[in-house]
């Protein structure tokens, strides 16, 4: 997820805790005990992606290593902990050394929100196709939810009114409304989502704001959470509905098995989803991209292909040899990085040289962040120094 969205959850999650705290409990802490558990889980919820600092340093191709180290060690669960103490360490260090906090019961909950908020980051991250692996060193392989795009309004129109209502200052207000302003602009201004879902979306926003704003902190914080939970339920529902219409549609040519549906919805958008189907035959793979419209009746597939970004592409049909690409990992070490990253790979050479890249990230017209020229370098090859795999792929 965009990092507005990791920084909106973890100031939600700080809030939801100050709210379930008990009255005699918050007269009995420090009066900056609100601004450290709102520090402490706000910034962790970004510490997971501060791989950037190191990420394109870890292999000889910076693209590579960016892909293979973005969403890497610091996306495990163990790693989350060991963040969770640097909070904790950077805490301390506002208290001991700069004289900022004078903290004592209150480090059980500046904890709580220390090593909560690197595991949310982690959990938000699966939601979407790029994926985590968050169980190493045990499973080294990718985990992909495939349930919402990496940038989200609904997460913002639904937290942004919550957050501005329980926020203390005037500033913070001005923030949170702001960003809840900016999210309905772009939905409505880049024609990326369709103008019935714009209209679901500002409703959405404005019901949930004068909702809230009838309700008490704790009706605020139950109303919050059930709402993100229905959404992720219209979410879970278009992600069910498309993956049957893809098995269905794949299951009518015996010659191809479907090993990997790979599923993302667009922007704001639960009845427009782009699907990359992974099929495997006994010496190839068969990469398909498409448009699906789950719900033709709401939005038909036309809607869907005239909105720009994932629209207004015709559906991509790719043969991959498997042999080929077998040789191709044993010759370049690029490729056998590549392929601890990619679930829909595909290669073609021109007069610059050999390149591969991901079908779920190419775009119409534009260059997919995924594409990479091979170098080079041949075996032996130096460790990617990332340990994971991609399970369904046979090579």
């Amino acid at each position: 997820m965009d990092n507005i969205t990791h920084s909106l959850f973890g100031a939600t999650v700080s809030e939801t805790l100050w709210v379930a705290l008990p009255e005699s409990t918050k007269r009995t802490l420090a009066p900056q005990t609100r601004r450290a558990l709102f520090l402490a889980s706000v910034f962790g919820n970004n510490l997971p992606d501060f791989d950037f600092l190191y990420a394109p340093l870890m292999h000889a191709n910076p693209q590579l290593g960016n892909l293979l180290h973005h969403r890497g060690h610091t996306h495990t669960v163990p790693i989350a902990l060991l963040q969770g103490l640097l909070m904790l360490g950077i805490c301390a260090f506002f208290q001991h050394v700069l004289k900022r906090f004078h903290f004592t019961k209150e480090w059980k909950w500046i904890s709580w929100m220390a090593f909560l908020a690197p595991l949310t980051h982690i959990t938000l991250d699966f939601l979407n196709n790029y994926g985590v692996h968050p169980f190493w060193p045990i499973d080294n392989t990718w985990k992909y939810g495939d349930w919402v795009f990496v940038l989200e309004p609904w997460a913002w129109a639904t937290l942004t009114p919550f957050l501005f209502l329980l926020a203390p200052t005037k500033k913070g207000k001005t923030l949170y409304a702001t960003l809840a302003v900016l999210g309905l602009t772009l939905s409505w201004g880049l024609g990326v989502v369709p103008s019935l879902m714009c209209g679901v979306l500002t409703a959405w926003t404005l019901f949930i704001l004068v909702t809230l704003f009838l309700l008490k902190d704790h009706g605020r914080v139950i109303l919050t959470w059930s709402a993100l939970a229905t959404l992720l339920l219209f979410f879970e529902l278009g992600n069910r509905v498309t993956l049957k219409m893809v098995q269905a549609e794949s299951s009518q040519d015996p010659q191809y098995k479907l090993i990997d549906p790979i599923l993302s919805p667009l922007p704001v958008n639960p009845l427009c989803w782009v699907v990359v189907s992974v099929e495997q035959s006994e010496t190839h793979l068969r990469l398909k991209r498409r448009l699906v419209a789950p719900f033709p009746s709401i939005i038909n597939h036309t809607a869907c292909s005239d909105l720009r970004f994932f629209g207004g592409q015709e559906p991509t049909e790719l043969l991959i040899s498997i042999t080929e690409v077998k040789t191709l990992r044993d010759q370049f070490c690029d490729v056998r990085d590549f392929l601890q990253f990619s679930r829909a790979p595909y290669f073609w050479k021109d007069e610059t040289g050999l390149y591969f890249s991901d079908l779920r990230f190419e775009r119409v017209n534009r260059k997919g962040f995924a594409r990479i020229k091979v170098g080079s370098r041949t075996p032996p090859c130096a460790s990617s120094k990332a340990p994971w795999t991609v399970g369904t792929l046979p090579f």
